[in-house]
């Protein structure tokens, strides 16, 4: 058998454990009291028990639930206030304090419930007196709609307050209990947070007979009166918990349940119990009860009657600095009372920084630059936000925010000022800034970034395919073009060997037929000298077909240079001759493109081959030369032969296409081919070409 006390001592570490336990006591509550479900099922949710020492939740509702508590059928209906039991179960930690969850509940007896005590305000207002039945003495100094079927009433001390509930019957209605001063006795609880923590203590009322009203509520307006100065000031009974009754005008009103009110340079915060019907300059009477829950003093649970009109305070220009430097403090022993500009209508000035466009629920937020400080005013209602930048004057209610006291009993310092408009002509636009504000600017900077980018990403894309493109084409004319010239070359060079055949190999042969035929006549030379002279023409023909087989082979290697291929081609054009070639190269010779480079050393072999054959030269002068800015090559083969008549030269109708074919390449090159020669005099051959027209990759 274990104590109340006891099991309300343990830890919520152990309680969760859910050990099991046996108790016996009396109930003392069934559900929430006068404020919950009929009798009958209420007992099915929870009830309390207390024995001599405390008082304990059974979680009755919770066990059925789990399926632990047997007989609840029969036993809870019996249960009822004063009826003795004896519980078995186990102990839960609940939301704040310890509970049981009963396994079997047991009906010993009724008795009668011991007298409640008088709470000990101290223990009661911290928590303490946890489900023990206390008597509690106080001014009922709030009501509120809690739900449709009770009112949830907030109760004065004197050094502390508490909260309980009442059903919304005609004797409990607010005209009846506010402001008046009552004895309730009733089970000691709590309100919890949501990390199971105490917040305020409250009653459980179980008996309407409980409920002792010992000075009943008065007219909110024969109560005390008193200067606005003096709203919470010395008294020698102490701080009152009736209400109190000021006069002043009202300087703001938010439409629903707060004001303020000012009078002689001083405003107050007055929370209302109910909207009401009241325009700015109203002289109005207020009657509530002193709020300490700011640093400054104000009124709540107001009621307020029109006795006048008088126009608005005058607004004090004021600024930041000006209001901190108020609150720097007092030295002691000075006559003067300290004042705070808190609830005053003042003037700032300065610059909006920021506005935030609130909703129906919510409050506009100005964020304004005073020049020493920024505050935030607040306005309600309907507005077109103004532009960040803006220079205005604000008119408004001062509402200090102060940093906590220090243990010491220096006075508390604001720590901000914002302010409270009353609409929007609280506003007074003095300037409005350039159109390019720095946010405009920088998004003007940022589109124009956004555009520089993608005109770039757009620009290497566009160069990238025409690179693509340009390569692709140029393969294409490549290959066309090397299959046009590949033509035309071989055409040309079908005709000349053509024609070299004809001349030189064909009747070559046609005189080898010749000499054999004779060997067969008689009366003609000795047989043995026709062979010889048909084996001497078989050397010369195959010399012929050699060099017609090297001109096929011509054109540079791949290991070695242009020059290099001059004089490989030009060593093999004078074997068996008596000739002399002397080659000269500058040393900036520049590099040929492959298609240049065979053309040239094509044109190079022709002259060579007929200054050897046609000129009978013993000495060969070929030059290599390329410009200062390597944008043209020069090429000239110079003979010492017998020279020609440049008017009555052989041409490809008589069968010769060496000149002609000399000049046609070096047209195709884009260049310049001179021919000049005399008779006994020699000849030579001078051919310029362009390096710059042609593209390496077409080329």
């Amino acid at each position: 058998m274990s104590r109340i006390a006891d099991l309300m001592a343990t830890p919520r570490d152990q309680a969760i454990q859910r050990r099991p336990i046996r108790i016996r006591g009396t109930v003392s509550l069934i559900g929430d009291g006068i404020t919950s479900a009929p009798r009958k099922v209420k007992a099915s949710q929870s009830f309390c028990v207390e024995d001599s020492t405390a008082g304990i939740w059974v979680r009755s509702g919770h066990a059925i639930r789990e399926g632990v508590l047997l007989g609840s059928d029969r036993v809870l209906p019996e249960l009822d206030y004063g009826v003795d039991v004896e519980l078995d179960g186990y102990l839960d930690r609940g939301a704040f304090a310890p509970v049981i969850l009963p396994t079997r509940i047991t009906i010993l007896g009724t008795s009668k419930l011991p007298a409640a005590s008088r709470a000990f305000n101290t223990r009661f207002l911290n928590g303490a007196d946890e489900l023990r039945r206390v008597t509690v003495n106080g001014v009922v100094q709030n009501i509120s709609t809690e739900s449709s079927n009770w009112w949830s009433l907030r109760v004065e001390t004197g050094v502390g307050h508490f909260v309980t509930r009442v059903p919304k019957d005609e004797p409990y209605s607010p005209s009846r209990l506010l402001d008046a001063e009552v004895d309730l006795t009733g089970i000691a609880a709590v309100c919890w947070n949501w990390r199971s923590e105490f917040v305020c203590p409250r009653l459980i009322i179980a008996h309407r007979e409980d409920i002792r009203i010992l000075q009943p509520a008065s007219d909110p307006f024969a109560a005390e009166r008193v200067s606005i100065e003096n709203l919470d000031g010395y008294t020698p009974s102490g701080r009152p918990r009736h209400r109190r009754r000021i006069e002043g005008t009202v300087t703001y009103y938010d439409g629903d349940l707060l004001l303020y009110v000012q009078e002689n340079g001083i405003g107050i915060q007055v929370r209302l119990n109910d909207p009401l019907s009241i325009e700015l300059g109203d002289r109005v009477e207020v009657s509530g009860f002193i709020d300490t829950s700011r640093y400054l003093a104000g009124l709540r649970g107001a009621v307020v009657r029109r006795i006048g009109r008088r126009d608005d305070p005058v607004a004090v220009p004021l600024t930041i600095s000006q209001i901190i430097e108020d609150h720097q403090g007092f030295s002691q022993g000075q006559p003067t009372t300290p004042r705070s500009c808190d609830g005053q209508l003042i003037q700032l000035t300065g610059r909006l920084l920021d506005f935030q466009v609130g909703s129906a629920t919510e409050q506009h937020r100005l964020q304004i630059d005073c020049g020493d400080s920024v505050t935030t005013a607040f306005l309600s209602g309907d507005m077109r936000p103004l532009t960040p930048g803006t220079e205005l004057k604000a008119t408004g209610i001062a509402k200090l925010v102060f940093s906590a006291p220090v243990a010491t009993a220096s006075l508390a310092k604001p720590d901000r000022v914002d302010l409270l408009l009353r609409d929007h002509n609280d506003l007074l636009i003095l300037s409005t800034p350039s159109w390019w504000t720095p946010r405009r600017t920088f998004n003007a900077l940022l589109v124009l970034a956004g555009f520089a980018l993608s005109a770039s990403v757009w620009a290497f894309t566009m160069r990238r395919t025409l690179a693509q493109r340009t390569d692709q084409l140029a393969r294409e004319m490549r290959n066309r073009r090397d299959v046009a010239l590949e033509f035309q070359a071989a055409i040309q060079e079908r005709t000349r060997l053509a024609a070299n055949l004809h001349d030189t190999l064909l009747q070559t042969l046609a005189g080898i037929a010749y000499q054999l035929e004779a060997c067969g006549q008689p009366g003609t030379k000795p047989f043995r000298d026709h062979l010889e002279t048909a084996s001497r023409m078989i050397q010369h023909g195959q010399e012929d077909l050699r060099n017609t087989v090297w001109a096929l082979h011509c054109l540079p290697q791949t290991e070695g240079s242009f020059v290099d291929s001059v004089k490989q081609m030009t060593r093999r054009l004078v074997q068996g001759h008596d000739t002399t070639i002397n080659i000269q190269s500058a040393e900036s010779f520049p590099v040929l493109a492959d298609f240049i480079a065979g053309n040239l050393l094509l044109v190079i072999q022709e002259a060579v081959h007929n200054a050897i054959k046609h000129a009978r030269a013993e000495r060969i002068e070929v030059e290599l030369s390329g410009s200062p800015d390597q944008d043209h090559v020069s090429v000239i083969v110079r003979d010492h032969g017998i020279g020609f008549d440049l008017n009555t030269r052989k041409t490809s109708s008589d069968g010769h296409f060496g000149m002609e074919g000399m000049e046609q390449r070096i047209e195709r090159l884009g260049g310049t081919l001179a021919i000049e020669s005399q008779r006994g005099v020699g000849t030579t051959i001078h051919a310029d070409i362009p390096l710059r027209e042609f593209d390496p990759k077409i080329a």
